[in-house]
């Protein structure tokens, strides 16, 4: 695998859509049940491509539905996890790399070690093997820029890249691409990910209606990066995937009360995730008098 990174300069990663996750969030939505969403809330799957259509990896979560405080079901998605990536031309059986997550509170101000995210890679298939990479949100966040930090070990003091979107107190939202560039600890441009944007009707349509989204990882080949540190910022994109665009876009249309809501963006501060959304419809109730909504 880590050959593979050697002589790779883009990647292009496709989250699978999922029927029934698309299926809760709609029923969810229409009966004005947020935690209905949760129910059909599945494992993430990825198809890894070249650019030039090469059919590279697969990319499958494993977590618990129902675990006690740590299940996808009511802590998504800031839920324990492992990712397992396959090489197709190799072995469908056997992974080639696994990245593991801890559960976290997320979404929080990102002082303390239960909020600050973080992932840890392992080449093989076998977790507490061969260690790859750590990853980490540093203290504060990256304060109003989304920031992550990646180095060879949890023990390392100095991280050899860090991992920083372009935005500043906003993320998420589908009418444009979000980039964030990796640089080395030289504060060289190294690399950059991008989420991007729905690139037709029927894929903003997926979007909305589940987190089916699509990134691109490009890399400097002349950089002096090695193998597995590009593995580890591929892992870095995964994990920037779980914390920014699980809901991103999110839409909600409310059968009981008549309302139309669809979130923005979130806005970001320290590790703060607020999501910002617009309205409209419903009704408004003064002394228990129901209103037009107007």
């Amino acid at each position: 695998m880590l050959d593979t990174f050697a002589e790779t300069s883009k990647l292009i990663i496709k989250q699978k859509f999922e029927p029934l996750e698309a299926l809760a969030n709609a029923a969810a939505n229409a009966l004005d049940m947020d935690a209905l969403g949760g129910l059909g809330e599945t494992a993430n799957k990825y198809d890894v491509f070249t650019d030039d259509g090469g059919d590279k990896f697969r990319v499958i979560e494993t977590s618990e539905y129902c675990g006690c405080c740590t299940g996808r079901a009511c802590c998504r998605p800031n839920h324990k996890l492992q990712l397992h990536v396959y090489e197709p031309a190799k072995s469908d059986t056997t992974e080639a790399m696994v990245m593991d997550r801890p559960c976290k509170c997320g979404q929080c101000c990102a002082i303390f070690d239960i909020c600050r995210q973080e992932m840890t890679i392992f080449e093989g298939p076998e977790i507490n093997g061969n260690k790859m990479g750590y990853i980490k949100q540093p203290i504060l966040g990256g304060f109003l820029s989304p920031t992550l930090e990646i180095m060879d070990r949890e023990e390392d003091d100095e991280p050899y890249a860090t991992i920083k979107a372009n935005a500043v107190c906003c993320i998420g939202g589908l009418c444009c691409d979000h980039t964030f560039e990796v640089t080395d600890k030289g504060g060289t441009v190294v690399g950059k990910i991008v989420k991007t944007k729905p690139s037709d009707l029927g894929q903003f349509a997926k979007e909305l209606a589940s987190d089916a989204d699509v990134f691109a990882l490009e890399l400097n080949q002349n950089s002096h990066l090695t193998a597995q540190q590009k593995a580890n910022i591929f892992a870095g994109l995964h994990l920037i995937d779980y914390m920014f665009f699980e809901n991103e876009g999110e839409l909600k249309l409310d059968a009981v009360n008549q309302e139309c809501e669809i979130k923005c963006c979130d806005m970001y501060c320290c590790g703060c995730l607020v999501p910002c959304k617009c309205s409209c419809g419903g009704s408004s109730d003064e002394d228990g008098e129901g209103g037009d909504g107007e």
